[in-house]
């Protein structure tokens, strides 16, 4: 053993949960519920009095979402918790709630008024997020598309953030494009440092594989019980469907690190799936 290096070996711990059959009921254990679990939620904002009627109405109380509206010049408004023009970042609240019920989420609204958003805002809600707010999690149910991003200096800028939260144990689920592989988004391509998602029809929204060889390293559950009537299969469902399953594994084990996260959900799903390496 490498001096000073921790006693506690993981992967042995993990191979051992696997022959217990422990990673079967992880995923349902009651006590995964998000308690002390906070979610940075990087997206549109959400409209907290629609969730509210939605989760009164199955008897589910959850806390109250902390608002965040970044403008531009790194200045953060907490005052601004009025509807946002785009469901978006209700829908995903939705399905992370629906998952964890007792995590704390965070909404970062950046894009205002807008349909879409810039990589300054972006880089600064994730700062504030690690750094401020000390969120476990953070969903990205978005993505800047690459010829948004020509300039090599302004990919090693979100690189850089994200690799920040590797080394603060921070959690980032980002979604693939959703015409992948036709299409690329940034941060979902960064795959080494994030957990990357892409959409797929599964059993249900407990659901997900690890899938590297399609592109992105995950396929989540695409559907949402708030989407549009008669929306297709999106990657913003899909992240936060993981997203959502990861704060549930949080709550057990408060610090956990990405790539332990990633062990346990690859297992979770080799024990679900068959892996050979083809979409059967």
């Amino acid at each position: 053993m490498i001096e000073g290096a921790p006693s506690f070996d993981f992967f042995k711990a993990l191979q051992n949960l696997i022959k217990l059959g422990f990673l079967n009921g992880l995923i349902e254990n009651p006590l995964a519920d998000g308690s002390n679990v906070n979610i940075a939620l990087i997206d549109t904002g959400v409209n907290a009095v629609k969730l509210q009627r939605k989760f009164d109405g199955k008897g589910v109380n959850f806390k109250p979402i902390i608002h965040a509206l970044f403008k531009p010049d790194g200045i953060v408004d907490y005052s601004s918790t009025g509807s946002p023009l785009l469901p978006h970042g209700t829908v995903v609240a939705d399905i992370l709630l629906t998952h964890a019920p007792q995590a704390q989420i965070y909404s970062a609204n950046v894009f205002d008024l807008r349909s879409f958003t810039e990589l300054d805002r972006l880089l600064h809600a994730i700062h504030v997020a690690i750094h401020d707010w000390k969120c476990k999690v953070i969903n990205l149910s978005l993505g800047l598309p690459e010829e948004r991003l020509q300039q090599p200096w302004r990919r090693l800028q979100f690189l850089n953030a994200l690799e920040d939260a590797y080394r603060n144990d921070v959690l980032v689920f980002a979604a693939g494009h959703n015409d992948h592989p036709l299409g690329r988004s940034f941060p979902a391509v960064f795959e080494s440092s994030l957990f990357s998602v892409n959409k797929k029809l599964l059993e249900g929204m407990l659901k997900f594989k690890y899938f590297p060889n399609a592109g992105l390293e995950f396929l989540g559950h695409g559907h949402a019980d708030l989407a549009p009537f008669g929306s297709d299969l999106a990657t913003s469902w899909a992240t936060a469907h993981l997203a959502g399953t990861a704060a549930k594994i949080v709550s057990l084990y408060p610090k956990i690190k990405p790539f332990e996260m990633k062990s346990i959900l690859y297992w979770v799903s080799r024990e679900w799936y068959e892996q050979s390496g083809c979409d059967s």
